[in-house]
């Protein structure tokens, strides 16, 4: 996986970047969490970084239930494994999401992924893969902030010099309209240091 999303993270993991994702993304996927309705089954996320939202699933969760976390840069995970030895009941997975296959057998009752599906070179492929993956009753959600309705993260590809494909409202939501889920439902969380800002587009939908 020598590509450029890869080798980003794997930068970000080694310097401060890591350290700080919790800092900046825990207020708006907090409101996020309190959205969801009580998930009592497997968990899954897609792009877990430092580990902060899955460590908050594990601890708070069932304790017959796997949680895994999946990310496409092996310093995220090296980083992960040694942060949260305590926790028996995750399962880390060093994979590019779009070639990766569960365990056999292995469903999830919730998807959840911050900051990915954009990196992405097929959103709609991603989309797809996760609701497949998903129990009957089960949920995806997608964070965003790189979209067409928040034109101060327009310049991220070329800040960063990684590819990113730009996705509006509306599209995000047309893209889980083509997976099937229903009762798909979209919201503007803000974070509360930026309250003018857009905000981080939350998409979600059940199966």
């Amino acid at each position: 996986m020598d590509n450029p999303v890869s080798q980003l993270f794997d930068k970000w993991a080694q310097d401060y970047h890591a350290d700080g994702m919790e800092i900046e993304h825990w207020p708006t996927v907090k409101q996020a969490i309190e959205l969801l309705p009580p998930v009592q089954g497997n968990y899954l996320e897609i792009g877990m970084g430092n580990g902060y939202a899955i460590q908050y699933f594990a601890e708070t969760g069932f304790d017959n239930c796997l949680y895994y976390g999946l990310d496409i840069s092996s310093e995220m995970v090296l980083k992960v494994e040694a942060g949260l030895k305590h926790l028996e009941n995750i399962h880390l997975v060093h994979a590019d999401f779009l070639e990766w296959q569960p365990p056999e057998n292995t469903q999830f009752d919730l998807i959840f992924s911050m900051e990915v599906f954009y990196y992405f070179s097929d959103i709609q492929a991603g989309m797809d893969k996760a609701a497949s993956m998903i129990n009957p009753g089960g949920l995806l959600m997608i964070l965003v902030n790189y979209y067409m309705g928040n034109p101060e993260s327009h310049d991220w590809p070329k800040e960063l010099g990684v590819p990113m494909q730009l996705w509006s409202e509306e599209q995000y939501r047309e893209g889980f309209v083509k997976t099937g889920l229903q009762n798909i439902r979209q919201q503007h969380l803000k974070h509360p240091d930026h309250p003018d800002e857009p905000g981080t587009l939350v998409t979600w939908a059940r199966k």
